[in-house]
């Protein structure tokens, strides 16, 4: 068997102890020995897995290029450890964690899409691990569930993640215990939920709003706080900017991207004078967005709005201090054309794709914090006649779907982890 980086599900496995009895239920196709064991690895191909040695996958940052190893495997070594942070564990090997009005969540999303913008010709894999460089801090209690939040949280955006459960997990696992079998168990059905389900997490997005990129932090904050507010952003490297079609890219985000060559700012500028918004920052120490036809509408004390041809640019005059709120004031200006907005959802992000030759959206709904109970009402893009909810080891349910203006409105049952929504 051929391994499949991108689309197989993968077990990084960092310990002595034997695997193979955790495949099937975990759904793992592949597994990424750490440790060389020819006894484990015989035991992991008779249970039906490829085996990997530990040189097989290259680890790269979020930025770093380079020759991938002989088989070609790369993966990104960057990344936060999803969802709300523990402080403590139950006997049920639930977590609690301190009191906040709004849910903190940490998402890997847009790393996905981040290397897709620069590194189109490498696999989408995130390889992060539970450590310090993930956020968890030294007493910090790892979920046995956010194993599988991790693998939904990269599907999700288009990618993959390398499952590495921690020592605690596979400790846990190792004895039998039932809050950490039932959490793999989980796992699994998820695993296998995905695999059945392939075509619909490998399709590009479906977006209004455009967000150029390079390899600079200010950029990767301000598409990481785009994602986490629901903006469903495609990001496309600054050597990769589309043409301009403002039907297809109403909002073209250029902040943080610094003054840029000549023949770039016309292409950026263009997409204005075309219809588009074009959203700048710096705006007071650079006047490369200064072209003739450039009428000033608008004036804030931070920002100001000026006509362009067929279109508008709004720059701002200092560069950006605070990503996340300036991914809501990207959301405003989006307003109805908003790929999807949820309501009473802080601890989920919704994404939105296109599937098939109609190229009806498809809706991804991650949530990061407890299991909803209540309904989460959400609105997408578009005018559809029947939306279909598809989550992992449950079967699909119909949900009413109502126009609201130019957009249609669906509300969502309870559910863990995951939620998608096809429309036709």
């Amino acid at each position: 068997m051929r391994v499949d980086l991108p689309n197989q599900i993968v077990l990084r496995w960092d310990s002595d102890s034997n695997c193979s009895p955790l495949l099937s239920a975990g759904g793992i196709d592949t597994v990424w020995l750490q440790k060389p064991d020819e006894r484990i690895a015989s035991d992991c191909r008779a249970a039906g897995a490829e085996v990997l040695g530990a040189d097989a996958i290259r680890l790269v940052g979020r930025d770093e290029d380079g020759a991938p190893p002989p088989g070609g495997l790369v993966a990104l070594k960057a990344g936060q450890w999803p969802g709300a942070r523990a402080s403590a564990r139950g006997a049920d090997g639930s977590f609690s964690a301190g009191a906040s009005q709004r849910a903190w969540v940490d998402a890997d999303g847009y790393l996905v899409a981040w290397s897709k913008a620069f590194y189109p010709r490498r696999a989408p894999v995130l390889g992060y691990l539970p450590d310090s460089q993930a956020g968890i801090g030294k007493d910090q209690i790892v979920t046995y569930e956010s194993l599988e939040l991790a693998l939904i949280d990269a599907w999700a955006a288009g990618g993959n993640y390398l499952l590495a459960p921690d020592a605690a997990y596979r400790n846990a696992l190792g004895r039998g215990e039932a809050a950490a079998t039932a959490a793999w168990s989980q796992l699994g059905r998820t695993a296998r939920f995905l695999k059945e389900n392939l075509s619909l997490f490998r399709q590009p997005p479906l977006s209004t709003i455009t967000v150029v990129v390079e390899p600079e932090e200010a950029c990767a904050e301000i598409a990481a706080l785009l994602f986490r507010h629901s903006g469903s952003p495609e990001l496309v490297s600054s050597r990769s900017v589309p043409a301009p079609n403002a039907s297809r890219t109403p909002i073209v985000v250029a902040a943080g991207i610094g003054a840029p060559p000549a023949e770039l700012g016309k292409l950026l500028l263009a997409h204005a004078s075309g219809g588009a918004t074009l959203i700048v920052d710096a705006g007071g120490g650079s006047a490369w967005w200064r072209a003739p036809g450039l009428k000033p509408e608008r004036q804030f004390a931070d920002r100001g709005f000026y006509t362009l041809g067929a279109g508008r640019v709004l720059v701002y005059k200092e560069a950006i201090l605070d990503p996340g709120d300036f991914a809501l004031d990207v959301l405003d200006l989006a307003a109805s054309r908003r790929p999807v907005r949820l309501w009473d959802a802080s601890a989920a992000i919704g994404m939105v794709s296109q599937a098939g030759a109609g190229a009806k959206p498809v809706l991804m709904v991650v949530n990061y914090g407890s299991s909803s109970r209540g309904e989460i009402m959400a609105h997408v893009r578009g005018i559809h006649n029947s939306a279909t909810l598809m989550r992992p080891g449950e079967a699909p349910v119909k949900l009413r779907t109502c126009r609201r203006g130019e957009n249609t409105e669906i509300l969502l049952p309870g559910f863990k982890r995951l939620a998608v929504v096809v429309f036709g």
